[in-house]
């Protein structure tokens, strides 16, 4: 390497993991300034924006990132055989419950599990629906993943049909 010279992947790896840590920490503002200088393509960048959109109330714009974040997705992105796995599906199952898809994610993470990149994208669009009052997207949009039991897909299903029946009876 010169002299003078930086490693540009150690640069964005080191860049990364302070984006994840301020949004961690709730610091969306600084989080934000960092995103906006990283590369537009990647799929964790546009789903830690679209965080950082949600926590504002800014849910247009955060459902415009997690549109561009599900295009970047890798066409073949699958996540390890470890699916079979019993012990896997039980943690699975029980985090399923729990509101991670709130929290960032890494270029890493996006690469090794995509269907689960998927599904938080999802589940994050799903929540800007309902904050919005769309509850005919939010039926459209959450149906397709309901079986896989995520806590937020379900109430938000559940409000959504109480919401339309509720409507149509009107």
């Amino acid at each position: 390497m010169l002299l003078g010279s930086t490693d540009t992947r150690q640069t964005y790896a080191q860049e990364e993991a302070l984006i994840i840590d301020l949004i961690g920490q709730m610091r969306y503002a600084e989080a934000y300034l960092l995103l906006k200088k990283e590369l537009p393509h990647e799929p964790s960048t546009q789903y830690n924006l679209a965080l950082c959109h949600y926590w504002a109330g800014n849910y247009q714009e955060a459902l415009i990132c997690l549109d561009k974040a599900k295009t970047a997705l890798p066409r073949n992105a699958g996540d390890p055989m470890l699916q079979n796995d019993q012990f896997y599906s039980v943690m699975s199952q029980k985090q399923n419950q729990q509101e991670e898809y709130l929290k960032p994610i890494s270029k890493k993470f996006t690469n090794l599990f995509g269907v689960s990149t998927n599904d938080a994208i999802i589940r994050l669009k799903t929540d800007c629906w309902l904050q919005l009052g769309n509850f005919s997207k939010v039926i459209e949009i959450a149906t397709p993943i309901a079986s896989k039991n995520y806590k937020n897909i379900a109430d938000a299903l559940q409000v959504a049909t109480n919401r339309n029946t509720d409507e149509q009876r009107i």
